[in-house]
């Protein structure tokens, strides 16, 4: 990676060159900003630049603005003098990463390009599992992949502000790497980034886990505890998963996000927080509102800026560029020297749906790594046909340790109105029947019921099994047999 030096202070630019050597960048110097500029605009693979904030014919903060315009990717650290803290501040505001002191202390500059090398390989990261951007007319920004420069462009723009985002995709898209590089590349990056999975708490325990409890406020609460907004004071809370909270407690979570205090469980107390919140989820939430299953006005809270990551099967012209980078990824990894993937095999992986996205071509990937004996990657060693037919025609895929009990699962479903609907066998699904009124909740929920009845039928009552078979967390498997009460001893079978 390239580095850019911009100070008109030659002595300076020699003790900043020998930190940056010293981490292997290949150093570039302007004397002014105008220079610094031109350097930018010749080059486009530079990755840091630190800039002194006064300088003659252009200064710091204005060519600060100019190389963000030119390259968001570049992350600027500038260099001010240590009484004029007013010029870090608003280098920061135009999207410095962050300011050093002169004169310079050669640890402190190396401590910064540590947090600014593991900021841009966490966005690098992130980058893979963005949607590409298209421009008007042909135009890009310049340097990089458009997906690359779209993340880029994404992040820094968010970074500037201080909004609740919601991340909207698929499982396995990307949604909490996006996450942390919104937090990484934010004044918040300091303080802590905190994630919370909200379908895998249970309903009765997700207030506390987020807003902490007084000691006896519930049955077990033998000590005071503080919750997740506490732990990330400062800096971000990532919701995972927004879609699964309870109306409940979206409405506890609605007035933090507006009034930015809560109680703990079973406290008076009003805490004041300072945290930002970004939220993520793979359900329609729109439908949600529609069905009172999600508030609105929670809704508006959280999508003030949204960011959509399509899946992977929609982007398939991606492939290459992630296989290349699990590559090198895994050849570190696993301490190969795999130089390539076989012609054969990539077409096979350009063809395959991916309905589990970036996540499961990782592992797929990392499976052939294991499996494969030579040094380029071969169809075998992918083993996709299989993964394939156990997800054919269904849209939630089914466990491989009973496939005649997991088929069953997926075929039993009948509607009104097809053949077998009037006079429905044992254990098929008929949840639309003649005479229904049609109320979309109650239909819902007696699916709902009827569905995690056959799967533990087809499971034999076996949780761990069930849960994932039917793709849902063993506590939210949980929380829905004591939603519906379902037993599912009485389903047990040796």
């Amino acid at each position: 990676m390239k580095a850019l030096i911009v100070d008109d202070d030659s002595t300076l630019r020699l003790v900043i060159r020998a930190v940056l050597e010293k981490r292997g960048f290949i150093v570039l110097e302007a004397e002014d900003g105008i220079m610094g500029v031109e350097m930018v605009q010749r080059h486009s693979d530079i990755g840091v630049a630190i800039l002194d904030v006064n300088m003659p014919r252009m200064g710091g903060i204005e060519a600060l603005e100019k190389i963000k315009a030119i390259n968001p990717s570049i992350f600027c650290i500038v260099a001010t003098a240590y009484s004029n803290t007013k010029d870090a501040i608003n280098a920061i505001k135009h999207g410095a990463y962050d300011y050093i002191q002169k004169p310079v202390d050669p640890d402190r500059l190396s401590r910064l390009l540590d947090k600014a090398t593991a900021a841009n390989n966490m966005v690098l990261e992130a980058s893979y599992s963005a949607p590409k951007l298209e421009f008007d007319e042909g135009r890009s920004i310049v340097g990089g992949s458009s997906q690359l420069k779209h993340v880029f462009d994404v992040v820094y723009k968010l970074a500037r502000v201080d909004t609740s985002v919601l991340i909207r995709g698929e499982s396995g898209t990307g949604k909490e790497l996006v996450a942390r590089a919104l937090h990484f590349n934010s004044h918040r990056k300091n303080s802590p980034f905190i994630a919370l999975n909200c379908a895998a708490i249970p309903e009765s325990l997700i207030e506390s886990e987020l807003f902490g409890h007084e000691k006896g406020a519930f049955t077990g609460a033998d000590k005071r505890k503080l919750g997740r907004f506490a732990q990330a004071e400062g800096g971000t809370l990532f919701l995972d998963e927004i879609g699964d909270i309870s109306p409940a407690t979206q409405v506890k979570l609605l007035r933090v996000l507006q009034e930015r205090t809560y109680s703990l469980v079973g406290g008076s107390q009003e805490i004041k927080s300072d945290v930002r919140i970004v939220a993520a989820t793979h359900r329609p939430l729109e439908r949600m509102i529609e069905t009172n299953e999600f508030r609105a006005d929670l809704y508006f809270r959280l999508n003030v800026l949204p960011i959509n990551l399509p899946p992977l099967r929609e982007r398939k012209e991606d492939i290459h560029d992630l296989c290349q980078y699990l590559l090198k990824k895994f050849n570190k990894a696993h301490k190969r020297k795999i130089t390539s993937i076989s012609d054969q095999a990539m077409s096979m992986l350009m063809a395959f749906p991916w309905p589990g996205n970036i996540r499961e071509l990782e592992n797929s990937m990392e499976r052939a790594f294991i499996l494969e004996s030579t040094d380029v990657l071969q169809p075998q060693s992918f083993d996709l046909q299989s993964e394939n037919a156990s997800n054919t025609g269904a849209t939630l895929p089914i466990g491989k340790s009973t496939p005649t009990a997991a088929s069953n699962i997926r075929s039993g479903a009948t509607f009104a109105g097809s053949p077998s609907a009037a006079t429905p066998k044992d254990g098929e699904f008929m949840f639309v029947r003649d005479g229904d009124e049609l109320n979309f909740p109650a239909l819902r929920d007696r699916f709902e019921r009827e569905f995690i009845v056959k799967a533990l039928t087809a499971y034999k009552g076996r949780i761990n099994q069930t849960a994932e078979a039917t793709q849902m967390t063993k506590v939210t498997l949980l929380r829905k047999l004591e939603k519906h009460g379902i037993d599912a001893k009485s389903y047990f079978k040796l």
